[in-house]
This record gives C-alpha cells, structure tokens and sequence, in this order.
C-alpha cells in the first residue's frame, strides 16, 4: 500500500517536475506574470492566463522560461508550480456550459457552488463579503520588498 501511495505521488509531481525544454504544457493557475529572470521580484514582461498553452525553452530549479505558442512575442519566467502538463481545454458556452477562469480553477481544486452553498449553510455566520473586500487588496512589488528587507525576511530572490 505505501509503495502505491509513493508511486502515484511520484507520478503527480513528476507531471510538472520531469518538464524539459521542447515540452508544451498549460497554465493551471488564473493569471501568472512572464518574468525577465527567475525571482519573484524579476521585472515583468507580460502574463499568461488559465489555460494557455506554453512551450518550455529552458529551465532554471523552480523556474521554466516559455514562449506562448498563440503569441511567439510573449516569452518569460514562469514558476514551474503554475504548469501543468494536463491539456486544458476551455468551452465558452458551445455546450451550454460557460465558466469563468476563476471558476474552472476553483473546480479543480474541488470547489463548486454546490460544496460553497453547503459550505455557506454550515456556517452562515461567516462573513463572506469581509473575504471579498480582502480579495481585492493589493500590495505593489515594491512595498512587498520593502517589507521582506526590513523585517529581513528571506525571499524573492532565485
């Protein structure tokens, strides 16, 4: 039985870990910037969105730089975390069907509105515009280093 568990971790995190330059993978994230070099802190130099298809042209420990493949002028850093080698296929409605970006990267992480409307009934005393209100903060690259140096954190830098 461990050996089986061990195996199918192997297996999923060998999707994104064994990724090598030529392969053509797929953003699983809602939105990630393309970056000028491997670090958070990297100047940026465009995005990427759920869904788009990449192609791997080198690669440095957590990092991959890309090229899209819809647009050969949009290349960059990306984390390797923000790909996947599952083909993402997205349907705007021809079946009826349509979600949001933030929607279908929710469902696979194994949110619904279903499991929120169960969610929301279990615990009707939670503040749920509170969670959106904070959804919409947003801090700027530079602050954010400010802070990780003077509270002489580590991080950002690859």
């Amino acid at each position: 039985m461990k050996k089986t568990v061990l195996y199918l971790l192997l297996v999923c995190a060998g999707s994104v870990m064994f990724a090598k330059a030529g392969d053509t993978m797929y953003v699983n994230v809602q939105e990630s910037v393309l970056r000028d070099g491997t670090g958070f802190f990297a100047g940026k130099v465009g995005a990427v969105a759920y869904g788009d298809q990449v192609k791997i042209t080198a690669e440095k420990g957590k990092w991959a730089e890309v090229v899209s493949t819809s647009d050969s002028s949009l290349r960059g850093w990306i984390p390797l975390s923000s790909l996947t080698k599952k083909k993402i296929v997205l349907q705007n409605g021809s079946l009826g069907v349509s979600a949001s970006a933030d929607e279908l990267a929710l469902a696979g992480k194994g949110f619904s509105a279903e499991v929120e409307d169960v969610f929301r009934q279990e615990n009707n005393s939670l503040r749920y515009d509170m969670v959106d209100r904070i959804e919409k903060n947003t801090v700027s690259d530079s602050a954010l280093y400010e802070f990780i140096v003077q509270g002489q954190l580590s991080g950002g830098e690859e």
